[in-house]
């Protein structure tokens, strides 16, 4: 009977562990799903007609070097040489050689442990960067017709101008880091690209791009003062990260006459070089014909000499 006991005991311990593995591996697959279906979610959507002006700034990152830093720790080294040779030479000259000496060999070590410690901080020391940012471009919207800012004797091209706001209809992300304190890691405290986008009503959206992930082949990117950081791919970067100069409306009229004329200067010069070929066969067949008729006069002539012989 306890036996039989100790087997029923062992039967539902079996059945609970098999359970609790059940419901365990469910949780499981049911987050994998959550975050499969949370791949390229709508991360921002603009009515795009709305539109009245996009400004874009980039930043630039330089690695600068703390030459003041760099001079005091020369002159450190150098002081420390000088007075570690005139310890050495005082040693020298000591009429007690054996403890002037010690002092002498004391200082010249605690002068060398200075000058490896000042060596070992500057080697540690993290890179100092410089950010620069300006405005790369401002296109706005003026009687259903865009403009840049900085020059408006440019003629822009408003069709470009159409493609790239189609750009921001619609962003979409595959995924979010909540809640970031730290923007620095992202590259977000100094965004590379900056895009500033005001709608009609004077409402403004500000998309922040920062570093890229070279593993996900996504860039880091930020929306107004969110606390979340999204990966996006390098649509916007690639779009948005251009000069104002590249807006400019280009003459295909021009171009087209441009490209006709010089077909026709093609057409002209092989015209040119078939009559000069033509010419020269012309004078070529002449001179044959001259040849042949000098070749049979001088024939007939000597033939009537040897008759008259």
């Amino acid at each position: 009977m306890k036996k039989q006991k100790t087997q029923l005991i062992i039967i539902l311990v079996v059945l609970a562990v098999m359970v609790a593995s059940y419901f365990a591996l469910s949780a499981h697959n049911k987050k994998v799903v959550e975050d499969e279906a949370t791949d390229d979610y709508t991360l921002l959507t603009l009515d795009t007609t709305k539109i009245s002006e996009i400004k874009v700034t980039k930043t630039t990152k330089t690695e600068v070097t703390n030459e003041a830093d760099s001079a005091a720790d020369g002159t450190s080294a150098n002081d420390a040489g000088a007075e570690a040779s005139n310890t050495e030479d005082t040693s020298s000259s000591a009429a007690a050689g054996d403890s002037a000496d010690t002092t002498a060999s004391e200082a010249l070590t605690a002068d060398a442990a200075a000058t490896t410690d000042a060596a070992a901080e500057g080697t540690s020391a993290e890179p100092v960067y410089e950010y620069s940012s300006e405005v790369a471009y401002d296109l706005v919207l003026e009687n259903g017709a865009w403009y840049l800012a900085s020059d408006k004797s440019l003629e822009v091209d408003q069709d470009s101008v159409a493609s790239l706001i189609s750009k921001v209809a619609t962003v979409t992300s595959n995924k979010e880091i909540a809640g970031v304190t730290d923007f620095a890691q992202y590259g977000l405290d100094h965004p590379s690209l900056s895009i500033e986008i005001t709608l009609n009503d004077g409402t403004k959206t500000n998309i922040y791009v920062g570093d890229y992930n070279s593993v996900s082949s996504l860039y880091y990117a930020r929306i107004g003062d969110s606390a979340n950081v999204y990966m996006i791919t390098a649509t916007l970067s690639t779009s948005f990260g251009v000069e104002g100069s590249s807006f400019e409306k280009v003459d295909s009229s021009a171009s087209t006459v441009e490209t006709s004329a010089g077909i026709t200067g093609v057409d002209i010069d092989a015209s040119a070089a078939s009559s000069a070929a033509a010419q020269s066969s012309q004078n070529a067949s002449t001179n044959a014909s001259e040849g042949d008729s000098t070749s049979a006069s001088t024939d007939t002539t000597t033939e009537s000499a040897v008759v008259a012989e």
